[in-house]
């Protein structure tokens, strides 16, 4: 058994360009940065090029004078080093922390936008793991390793050509393993890639199985499969282990041949170095900078080695964070949607036909109803009726694939999805809430409600001595879901918030399908003061909920075969009248049971 996510081929690297527009909104920043490397960079550079001039012409030349201005040169670029470290970091941490906050905040308001139907296929742990794991990995890189790019860029460069200009035939000797590393490069980054992705997924894998161990341990520990699923859990983490074992090996063997070409090299310099000294072609001091310059040389080169591994560890967190972005949402407001205007509370589905997408059965053809303002329906009918599926086309979880949803007159495919659910409310089966106090989650359908606002309401349906009794009764704090409430007390939580709302359209999945006799009885009532004046599609499970709706839809394969009240079409021994016979059947063998 295995509970995780399934496998998806890798996302392709995204272009340099991609990477690099990202900080375009705090190039400011990053510019001071890159200014202070610069400035130490320079510095460090000349230190060399001052040690030589102590020694040929201080040293060597006995000249106190060349001692003391070479210490004071030197003196001046000790502290251009630090002003330019103390520049880079302060401004490099600013710009890494402003894109870190902004990036974590576009991924937020993406995933608000997506829709519900990327929210069912999609493992909640994979989306914690892009939003948190990749995006720590970032950080890691924004902070330190474009520092690190652009310091060790800086200094290869400007040591090669400063070593040239000096003397190229120490240069030559310097460079000539520079074959070598570039060889190892080449081997080295695709590979290192393609292990960094694979750590990725594997991570986002075993933290969608933690997360799903997680919400379902009450399934776990009442079926006692605690030792299969930690089984399922070593297989998955044992697909990271294996891949952070490949990386460390081509890790040894890419970081060992550098340590190895270091030394090579400064035993060439030493020994063309002394050659040409011999021969006067060049200085004592300048073979003692080229042995500085080879350290400096070598220092960036080393930086990239523990860098290449940041890179593809941050490019294939780039890659996973740009495709996240990339994916475009079933739904969006179409250009020049305005706001909904509430109304009546008229609803009407006009010749609509839907399906999930372009290669999927038509889950709903062609159907044309009109539920007149203030009128409280009732949907009924087996699973996959279509029952769902009517009620997210209204409240626009989804846009019909042909004909059209009106409500108060309004085509809602042309008015904002945010406008239109403020007064088109949804209340599903299963009352969620989120950390807080009861009253927060109750607040929260309404901007700026007071406490005021949600006593009222809880009073007027009814049920305010209730959610007193909760120890603190509505300051009680609640988290993981609501689970320390009972699910009676989490649905009265969920109508109160669609009461607060004030919506004149309320889409409700019946809230009395999984409850006791006298908390359901509670919450009928309730349902009765939250209906009252308002235009109610309820999908109903329960008897007592299909019986005291002004009118029944009996809905089969995507079609109402069946529309009238309740009494009247129990009356015609028809469909409905075959579902509250069912539904009492169940009902009785429950109860028994």
């Amino acid at each position: 058994m295995r509970i995780a996510a399934m496998w998806e081929p890798p996302p392709p690297r995204p272009p340099v360009r991609q990477m690099l527009a990202e900080f375009r909104a705090h190039r400011r920043n990053y510019g001071i940065a890159i200014a202070g490397v610069l400035i130490m960079t320079v510095s460090s550079i000349s230190l060399p090029l001052v040690v030589a001039m102590m020694i040929d012409r201080g040293v060597a030349g006995h000249s106190t004078g060349w001692v003391l201005v070479s210490l004071a040169l030197g003196g001046v670029f000790v502290i251009g080093q630090i002003i330019g470290s103390w520049i880079e970091y302060h401004w490099m941490g600013k710009f890494a922390e402003r894109y870190l906050f902004d990036l974590r905040g576009s991924l937020m308001d993406h995933l608000y936008s997506l829709d519900i139907d990327y929210f069912t296929h999609e493992p909640a742990g994979r989306l914690v793991a892009r939003l948190t794991a990749d995006v720590e990995n970032l950080q890691q890189f924004v902070q330190i390793g474009l520092s690190m790019v652009v310091r060790s860029g800086a200094l290869l460069l400007f040591s090669s050509v400063v070593m040239f200009v000096r003397s190229w035939q120490l240069g030559l000797a310097a460079f000539a393993v520079m074959p070598v590393l570039i060889g190892i490069s080449l081997w080295y980054r695709p590979r290192a890639y393609s292990v960094q992705l694979d750590i990725r997924e594997s991570t986002s894998n075993m933290l969608a199985h933690v997360n799903e161990s997680i919400v379902g341990m009450r399934v776990v520990q009442a079926f006692t499969i605690e030792s299969d699923l930690h089984q399922t859990f070593r297989d998955v983490s044992g697909e990271t282990y294996t891949a952070k074992i490949r990386s460390g090996r081509f890790a040894a063997m890419y970081y060992g041949t550098i340590e190895f070409a270091h030394p090579l090299a400064l035993a060439a310099v030493i020994g063309a170095g002394g050659w040409l000294v011999n021969d006067n072609a060049v200085t004592v001091g300048t073979v003692v900078a080229f042995t500085i310059f080879l350290t400096r040389l070598f220092e960036p080169i080393q930086q990239f080695t523990e860098l290449n591994s940041m890179l593809q560890s941050a490019g294939a967190s780039f890659a996973r964070v740009f495709e996240f972005k990339a994916r475009v949402p079933m739904l969006v407001d179409h250009e020049g949607a305005v706001d909904f205007v509430e109304a009546d509370g008229e609803v009407r589905i006009e010749d609509v036909s839907f399906r999930y997408s372009e290669d999927a059965p038509c889950v709903i053809p062609e159907l044309d109803l009109v539920i007149p303002a203030g009128q409280r329906v009732a949907i009924v009918g087996g699973s996959g009726a279509g029952k769902s599926t009517l009620a997210k086309l209204i409240v626009r979880f989804y846009d019909p694939t042909a004909g059209r949803v009106v409500v108060d007159d309004q085509d809602i495919r042309f008015v904002t999805a945010s406008s239109l659910r403020r007064r088109v409310v949804l209340v599903p089966q299963e009352g969620f809430l989120f950390d807080g106090t009861v009253a927060d989650n109750i607040a929260i359908s309404l901007e700026g409600a007071t406490r005021a606002q949600v006593d009222a309401a809880c009073e007027q349906l009814g049920f305010a001595q209730q959610l007193e009794a909760i120890p603190e009764g509505l300051d009680a704090i609640v988290s993981n879901r609501g689970l320390t409430l009972s699910s009676g007390q989490r649905q009265l939580v969920a109508l109160a918030r669609a009461f607060i709302a004030d919506p004149r359209v309320i889409v409700l999945d019946e809230a009395t399908s999984n409850l006791d006799p006298a908390t359901e009885l509670l919450v009928e009532d309730a349902m009765v003061h939250l209906l009252e004046n308002r235009t109610a599609i309820v999908i109903a499970h329960r008897i007592n909920t299909a019986m005291r709706a002004d009118r029944v839809l009996v809905m089969e394969d995507g079609r109402i075969i069946e529309d009238g009240a309740p009494t009247e079409l129990e009356a015609r021994k028809g469909a409905f009248a075959r579902w509250l016979a069912a539904t009492r059947l169940a009902t009785v063998f429950l109860e028994t049971v």
